[in-house]
């Protein structure tokens, strides 16, 4: 197989698990993103192997010279996936700070209430 072809079908794995992984972030199962993120990390190896054999295939004059339309294409959908799942990351941050305060003054609220009445609960 080319290094071309490899670089698609690697481009095309993490897309697969980019799509899997804002699932886990939108039902906040941190563990499932953890897993994600090591595979692409195995991922990001396998890819930058390919990359360089594909640099090696150009400089030897086997393939044409320059940026493939498609690769480019796939990569741009990648990169916006990724972003759409950071922006989830985020929303997912701020809903837990918001859970926290919302406790934090439930628990300030039960201890006023402690000392009104001078018992604890």
């Amino acid at each position: 197989m080319s290094a071309r072809q490899d670089i698609e079908r690697f481009l095309a794995q993490w897309f697969e698990l980019t799509q899997a992984e804002a699932g886990a972030i939108q039902s906040a199962e941190w563990a499932e993103v953890r897993e994600i993120q090591t595979t692409k990390a195995a991922l990001q190896k396998s890819l930058t192997e390919a990359r360089e054999r594909l640099m090696a295939e150009e400089t030897a004059g086997l393939l044409a010279i320059g940026p493939d339309d498609r690769l480019r294409a796939q990569v741009g959908r990648l990169v916006s996936h990724e972003n759409r799942n950071a922006e989830l990351v985020v929303a997912q941050i701020r809903r837990a700070r918001s859970e926290q305060q919302k406790r934090s003054e439930a628990l300030r609220n039960l201890r006023r209430l402690q000392r009104s009445y001078g018992q604890p609960f």
